[in-house]
């Protein structure tokens, strides 16, 4: 499907490797895949392969979501022929990934660029949702998702402002001239707020918002329909 598995994975030392042929010899790898219990049982995931193809495909087309397929795999238990299957297919990947991650310096950095990027707006996230952290706690299911949409929106609009402010200063100074180093770009990240003041006092003009409601049209419907509904 053009996709790699490619997770973070802590605690890389206490991972366990496994092998698919009990009987050949894997050389300084033998002590990590020696056990019993490291051996891939290749029928299992035979006898499941196109459960787990339809699996994957319904991931692919957005009919399911992980959340929800994973919460599926884990009720059905150990006994049931899938969840083997899928366990079973899973080390398989899980093991060519950690090789590979161990032998390979650009994966790494690959792979460290991209969690770094990811913590990075974890982090604005938090800063800017700081009265709870990051934290919702109400239990109305709209309230939760106005204040999602809302940190999302602040989000892209702090990227968006920082990105814009880039281009302005490469507009500015000659690419490749002095005080400019191109090659340095590719490692600036748009994803920063050190230079945001994030708290403090915003006073918005609604007259330069073009088909929105006043906010003091906004309250008058709100009373409105606070009204509406105390009548008997």
């Amino acid at each position: 499907m053009g996709k790699r598995f490619c997770p973070r994975i802590k605690g890389l030392h206490s991972q366990w490797i496994y092998r698919i042929n009990r009987d050949r010899d894997y050389g300084p790898l033998t002590p990590l895949v020696g056990r019993g219990d490291r051996t891939i049982n290749l029928q299992w995931i035979e006898d499941s392969w196109d459960r787990i193809g339809h699996f994957f495909a319904s991931l692919e087309a957005g009919h399911s979501t992980a959340s929800v397929a994973l919460k599926r795999i884990v009720s059905y238990g150990p006994k049931n022929e899938f969840y083997r299957g899928a366990i079973e297919a899973a080390k398989v990947f899980k093991t060519e990934f950690i090789l590979d991650l161990l032998q390979d310096p650009t994966l790494r950095r690959r792979q460290r660029r991209g969690l770094l990027k990811g913590e990075q707006l974890n982090s604005l996230a938090r800063n800017v949702f700081y009265g709870k952290r990051g934290r919702a706690d109400w239990r109305d299911l709209h309230r939760q998702m106005c204040s999602a949409s809302c940190l999302t929106v602040v989000l892209a609009c702090i990227i968006y402002w920082q990105i814009k402010e880039m281009e302005r200063v490469l507009g500015e100074h000659d690419p490749g001239g002095a005080g400019i180093d191109v090659s340095m770009l590719e490692h600036v990240s748009p994803i920063g707020w050190d230079n945001v003041i994030l708290y403090g006092q915003y006073h918005l003009n609604q007259k330069l918002v073009r088909g929105q409601p006043s906010i003091e049209e906004l309250m008058e419907a709100r009373e409105s329909s606070a009204a509406q509904r105390s009548r008997p």
